[in-house]
């Protein structure tokens, strides 16, 4: 009876475990890339609910700070699940995005809307050369046209970016550093080939 109880248990946890994977590794592409846009939305929305309480309280410019870099934990939960090579990528990750609450504008309010342009979608390559974006073919690259006013949006948003992802045994995972070189050398989009 024991015997067979431990073994129910057993196939229980290997079922539930196989089924996380599963829900994982079967995500395209595009799902992945809609959970990272998601996961930046959330991490603004809580920002600027954060700056909104603070001052609200009358914290001053080192106490808000603190408030955001506490408030970032929430996005690392979201990106470990999204980025290739999380741990490598964490800390210019977090430079960034701290950055972004610094500099945040009117996008905490509007949001972000676009379109994700896969390869299969027969105007892939075309949009690709209207943009002067080049993709890798070693990689599943995907393309993202923001379709919001460029002055008020995050850096990483303000055009059209290729974003390269890995397949790994849990299924796609962007490649953040390879995706947003330009942020991380502090250059114009336009001027640096990807």
């Amino acid at each position: 009876m024991k015997v067979g109880f431990s073994l129910l248990i057993v196939a229980t946890a290997f079922l539930v475990m196989l089924y996380i994977w599963g829900f994982y590794f079967f995500k395209s592409p595009s799902q992945v890339f809609e959970e990272y846009e998601r996961a930046l939305v959330e991490y603004a929305h809580q920002m600027r609910i954060v700056e909104e309480a603070g001052l609200k309280a009358g914290l001053g410019v080192r106490e808000l700070s603190d408030l955001r870099e506490a408030a970032i934990v929430d996005l690392e939960g979201d990106m470990k699940r999204i980025v290739a090579d999380f741990e490598k990528e964490w800390s210019a990750m977090r430079r960034i995005y701290l950055e972004y609450a610094r500099r945040s504008g009117s996008w905490f309010i509007e949001g972000l809307t676009g379109v994700i342009v896969t390869r299969d979608n027969p105007d892939y390559y075309t949009l690709l050369a209207f943009y002067n974006l080049i993709d890798d073919p070693d990689n599943y690259c995907l393309l993202f046209i923001p379709e919001t006013n460029g002055s008020s949006v995050f850096s990483e948003f303000s055009g059209a970016r290729i974003y390269y992802l890995q397949k790994t045994i849990w299924g796609y995972r962007i490649e953040w550093s390879k995706s947003l070189i330009d942020l991380l050398l502090g250059k114009d989009l336009t001027s640096i080939a990807v």
